[in-house]
């Protein structure tokens, strides 16, 4: 029997994927899809879609930078400069772009100067990569810095920066102040003003090449840099440097460690002159970066006498000719004070308590103002301080203007409560001294203090300044008393400051000294060698007759054990020395009818 033949069963062929025409179509279908993609993509990007790629881009071979503005400059009261900027550059790199590390450092140390240290430190920055910025010198001169601009260095920016200078070198920088490397107002009038003289920037956008470097002809100024303003000051420049010049010689010959002058227009207020010197731990004595004239504040001694006598006159209480029985030492609380010699009970006049700056005489003044009420002589006379503006700062409003030392004049205890009225217990600055006697000088109107006349805009239009506050702090009449009497000061053969009027021919002066006791660290009067030490003082104005000036000089600490410790010995003969000067700069003349000392 055969056997059966096995069946065999054919499969039919797959359908899907693996028909070449249906990958054909598949493979079409991921093309159209892919295709459609790109050209949407394409699409967007030719339109709204691709403006962030745009300004990537962008950013990769353009930069914008900021446009400095200049700073305003400051000018005397004459147009002279004491403060300007001038053009200059700042040079930088980037190391990250630097290909040629030591040949850089080599051409930037040859033309730049840069020392050994310097050089090592930049050359080690190049080196390192680390940052895309580093500094290597600002504040570079023209000369240098378009000299390596031609250089063009890959890496190497060179960027137009001004620079402030002081056309009169040292003249008037305790007043003007001074800018930080970013052209900031730090001190002085370039603080105080600093707004104003700041200008708004600008903005410049330029390309830049492979290597970092700029193409030539690509900047296109975006906004344009606006200037700051200009200050006109009431300071003359010749008169600050007499002064300065002045005050530098008289505290080197004592020997003493500060001074400081003020020269102040009567009527208006305005200073012509503000100087500060200082002795430097190189025992030089130098114009000081600060101003000490307005920012430090010490006793002032027998100058505040003006303020006790003016304000017993105003009261009405005495005359210049009313008479105390003066003794030359007497007990007041716990201490016994005197006057600056030993006398008899001695007869005086008010006019005489003045001129020979009695102590004593003094504080019988400050105690008739309130009659028997002695509680109300005491209030009434620190109002008096307070009204000649004392205990504040002046409208000047001076950056770190001191407003000194008043205690109101409740909290005074023991001999305090009289000493204030000859100027010991209580701290005035100068330019608070120098306005208060200003006043009187002024028939007995306070005016306000004053360093700015003006401003000039970028358009070169002119804003004056205002006059600052008035007010009357006593009776014309009796500031005219009190004139008189500061004219004896300088004239009796009696009177304190008869330095100030010595050699003068055609010029009649009117003053006050002072010599004040200055407060140690240890909180008395005397030194760790156990000696007093002193600050000198001479107040006055002229001509006596119309006054037209005043003028405040003092002296730090001059030396302690001879005549020149005193203010009409220290200070009154620079008094002296500037009248001719100030004169001769102000254009003012002597009047028709000078009196002589001899007459008074």
């Amino acid at each position: 029997m055969l056997a059966a033949k096995p069946q065999v069963v054919k499969r039919a062929a797959p359908r899907g994927i693996g028909s070449s025409s249906l990958r054909l179509r598949l493979l079409l279908v991921v093309l159209l899809v892919v295709l459609g993609s790109v050209l949407y993509r394409v699409a967007r990007l030719q339109s709204t879609g691709g403006e962030s790629l745009r300004a990537a881009g962008t950013e990769q071979w353009e930069r914008v930078r900021p446009l400095a503005a200049d700073r305003g400059a400051i000018f005397d009261r004459n147009g002279e400069e004491l403060a300007m900027s001038i053009p200059g550059y700042s040079i930088s790199v980037n190391p990250k772009l630097v290909v040629d590390e030591a040949g850089t450092a080599r051409i930037l140390q040859s033309v730049m100067g840069l020392d050994d240290v310097e050089a090592a430190e930049l050359y080690e920055a190049l080196v390192a990569k680390e940052t895309g910025f580093r500094y290597v010198r600002r504040e570079v001169d023209v000369a240098v810095g378009e000299q390596l601009a031609n250089l063009e260095l890959t890496g190497v920016n060179v960027d137009a920066e001004d620079k402030r200078i002081l056309p009169g070198g040292d003249t008037g920088r305790s007043v003007i102040g001074r800018t930080d490397i970013d052209g900031v107002g730090t001190a002085g009038l370039e603080k105080q003003y600093d707004e104003l003289l700041t200008g708004t920037p600008g903005s410049l956008r330029k390309e830049i090449a492979p290597g970092g470097r700029s193409i030539a002809g690509s900047e296109q100024i975006i906004s344009t840099p606006v200037p700051g303003n200009d200050i006109v000051l009431t300071l003359d420049r010749s008169i600050q440097f007499a002064a300065e010049e002045a005050l530098l010689g008289r505290v080197s010959e004592l020997g003493a460690q500060s001074g400081t002058i003020i020269i102040m227009d009567t009527d208006t207020g305005d200073i012509f002159g503000m100087a500060s010197v200082q002795r430097n731990d190189d025992n030089v004595v130098e114009i000081t970066s600060g101003n000490y004239a307005a920012v430090a504040a010490y006793e002032p001694g027998s100058v505040a006498k003006v303020v006790t006598v003016a304000a017993s006159l105003n009261q009405g209480v005495v005359t210049p000719d009313s008479t105390f029985v003066v003794p030359w030492r007497k007990q007041y609380a716990d201490d016994l004070l005197t006057d600056s010699h030993q006398h008899p009970d001695e007869l005086m006049t008010v006019n005489q308590i003045l001129v020979e700056s009695s102590n004593i005489g003094t504080i019988m003044l400050q105690q008739e103002i309130g009659g028997d009420d002695w509680e109300m002589a005491r209030q009434t006379h620190w109002e008096y301080l307070r009204r000649f503006g004392f205990g504040e700062r002046t409208p000047l409003d001076f950056p770190d203007e001191s407003e000194g030392i008043l205690k109101h004049w409740t909290e005074l205890w023991g001999s305090e409560r009289v000493t204030v009225s000859y100027g010991q217990g209580f701290a005035a600055s100068s330019i608070q001294m120098v306005t208060a006697i200003n006043a009187i000088a002024n028939n007995g109107t306070y005016v306000a203090p004053r360093l700015v006349a003006g401003t000039v805009g970028p358009d070169g239009e002119v804003t004056p300044v205002e006059p600052g506050e008035s007010r009357e702090i006593v009776r014309p009449e009796i500031a005219l008393q009190v004139q008189q009497m500061m004219r004896a000061v300088v004239c009796d053969p009696a009177g304190t400051g008869k330095r100030a009027q010595r050699g003068l021919e055609n010029w009649s002066v009117a003053g006050k000294t002072g010599t004040g006791l200055k407060s140690q660290p240890n909180g008395g009067y005397l030194n760790a060698a156990g000696e007093r030490v002193y600050y000198a003082q001479f107040v006055g104005f002229f001509p006596a007759e119309d006054p037209q000036i005043t003028v405040l000089v003092s002296i730090d600490e001059p030396p302690a054990g001879d005549i020149n410790r005193f203010g009409g010995t220290a200070a009154a003969p620079v008094f002296r020395e500037l009248v001719p000067t100030i004169a001769h700069e102000t254009n003012l003349q002597p009047p028709a009818f000078t009196t002589p000392c001899e007459a008074q």
